[in-house]
């Protein structure tokens, strides 16, 4: 079916108002109220053939198969127009209703207009969401003055740059995972003189904590409900180099050539109730078993669920003390990666997302005298040089 564009409403701040408000009656229960996918009405969802199925992320539009495009003049106007077109058709065999009436006599469940906002509004969560990913390789971290955050919600966050990375789901080695639920992870990092932050954000449509009211009441029967968890590994500090040859462990816990270090923490659990947990693993291959350091209490995190989105913050001194663990040095480019375990769907152990190697580069701190103070000095010796030959060739001719 193809629903005519007719009467299209302009995109504007009171539109976006009025789709928002629409958005909340009608979308909500299935797309969360931020439009994350994260299901509030407590109820399963599943399509025509009994499968399971989940809310599109809207936040996300490079995960939508049809109705985003990405670039061109008309990109903007076409994406909203094909927004209309599936709200207002739906996609059959799925939960998602169509909102216009389709029988003739009935009356629209939202009215044209409604559905014009509604998709204005659907279009603007990408305004406010993380970047997309593919946009840069290297995540940047930003010195801050006195001491780096220890919540997720300091301001001092907004200058910090935003950089999303592609998770992938291990099929390498087993238990494999191949219906990954998450796909990307958004980094921020601060420092200062003695200590570095990460924080991790990563839309997850379940706050996957056993025992969690919503998410049992939607958990798939046929998966074990463990608790989310994320996690950063970093080379040991002489386990790499950047140059002249770059040379990284395996991006999969290194190996005994190249060992990592692994900074872990885990969402906890309600039943049985489990507080958040944090701990340094020491990796030196995929065949090789972690080591948990037990009396190491340097990593310091905590996490908060909230519409959708698991928001991290992991925290350790620069020094990486007498383990042999990675010194952050500015200036330096240092080999990263990161893990995901969505615990509602089933994921534990080997089994989950991860990405392969970044670079974390801690920016140098200018030197002016460099920079500006050694250009302007040889051009004022050159330029004095020029005078004086000028004045030595005068007085031989004189």
């Amino acid at each position: 079916d193809i629903e005519p564009v007719d009467g299209q409403v302009a995109y504007s701040e009171e539109s976006l108002k009025q789709g928002e408000k629409r958005f909340n009656k009608a979308c909500k229960e299935c797309h969360g109220d931020l439009g994350r996918g994260n299901i509030t009405s407590g109820k399963r969802l599943e399509d025509d053939w009994g499968f399971r199925i989940w809310p599109r992320d809207l936040n996300q539009p490079w995960s939508w198969r049809v109705s985003n495009v990405a670039s061109g003049d008309t990109a903007k106007d076409e994406t909203i127009h094909k927004i209309y077109q599936r709200l207002s058709i739906g996609i059959p065999g799925t939960p998602m209703p169509s909102h216009r009436a389709v029988e003739e006599g009935n009356k629209d469940p939202l009215s044209l207009e409604d559905r014009w906002h509604v998709s204005n509004y659907v279009y603007s969560l990408r305004e406010k969401a993380a970047p997309a990913p593919g946009k840069g390789t290297v995540i940047r971290g930003v010195r801050v003055e006195g001491s780096v955050p220890s919540s997720q919600d300091d301001p001092a966050w907004d200058q910090a740059p935003a950089i999303t990375l592609r998770l992938a789901p291990n099929i390498i080695k087993e238990q494999r995972l191949f219906t990954p639920l998450s796909d990307a992870v958004t980094v921020r990092v601060l420092y200062d003189d003695t200590d570095i932050a990460f924080l991790l954000e990563i839309n997850d449509r379940t706050d996957s904590r056993p025992g969690e009211k919503v998410s049992s009441q939607i958990q798939d029967e046929s998966l074990t409900m463990h608790s989310d968890a994320l996690a950063i590994q970093l080379p040991k500090d002489d386990s790499f180099q950047s140059s002249p040859v770059v040379v990284k462990p395996l991006y999969r816990h290194g190996d005994s050539a190249h060992p990592t270090t692994i900074w872990y923490w885990n969402a906890g659990s309600v039943e049985p109730e489990i507080a958040s947990s944090a701990m340094l693993l020491d990796a030196a291959g995929p065949e090789v078993k972690l080591e948990p350091r037990t009396a190491d209490s340097s990593l310091t995190a905590n996490g908060s669920w909230q519409h959708g989105r698991w928001r991290v913050l992991m925290k350790r001194p620069r020094n990486g003390g007498d383990r042999g663990d990675i010194h952050f040095d500015e200036g330096r480019f240092i080999p990263v990666s990161f893990a995901n375990w969505d615990g509602s769907n089933g994921e534990v152990g080997s089994k989950h997302t991860l990405t392969t190697w970044y670079w974390l580069l801690l920016p140098p701190e200018t030197d002016l005298m460099k920079v500006y103070g050694l250009p302007l000095g040889t051009g004022l010796l050159v330029f004095v040089a020029g005078l004086l030959l000028v004045r030595s060739q005068r007085s031989r001719q004189s």
